[in-house]
């Protein structure tokens, strides 16, 4: 069983591209329909979107752990106090499209943590193959 219960690594990078294809894809839809916002406010909610995708890039490719996760808790953190504060939130988002927005993010944070935690399969070892036959070169002439 536990098996099926573990990924291989190119599963785990097609999972997480995956999820970050389709929160960009929602991402995207939802920024259609907040022409109200003036564009100051527009421009800031773009920066703390981009903030997620780098983010989030940086959880699923970092070699350093610690570095990744500290960066992912401080991103969920910056973006918690702006989308909770009324007077840092865009005038032109109402708190339930801030909660919605929150939600979405949260969402997509906890399913890409889920990917890059899940057990992973170690590779399978490959025997090396035996070099090719290296015909004799012929003795230079002089």
């Amino acid at each position: 069983m536990r098996e099926y219960l573990t990924q291989t690594h190119r599963e785990r990078m097609g999972g997480i591209d995956g999820v970050n294809l389709f929160f960009g894809a929602l991402l995207g839809a939802n920024l259609g329909t907040v022409e109200q916002l003036p564009l100051g406010d527009y421009v800031q909610l773009i920066v703390i979107l981009a903030g997620t995708v780098v983010t989030l890039r940086l959880v699923s490719t970092s070699d350093r752990r610690g570095y990744a996760l500290a960066s992912l808790g401080l991103y969920i953190f910056l973006v918690g106090v702006y989308l909770a504060v009324p007077h840092l939130r865009p005038e032109g988002l109402s708190p339930a499209a801030a909660a919605r927005l929150g939600a979405t993010l949260a969402v997509w944070i906890l399913l890409v943590l889920t990917l890059e935690y899940w057990p992973v399969r170690p590779d399978e070892v490959r025997p090396a193959e035996p070099p090719a036959p290296v015909e004799a070169a012929a003795p230079p002439s002089r």
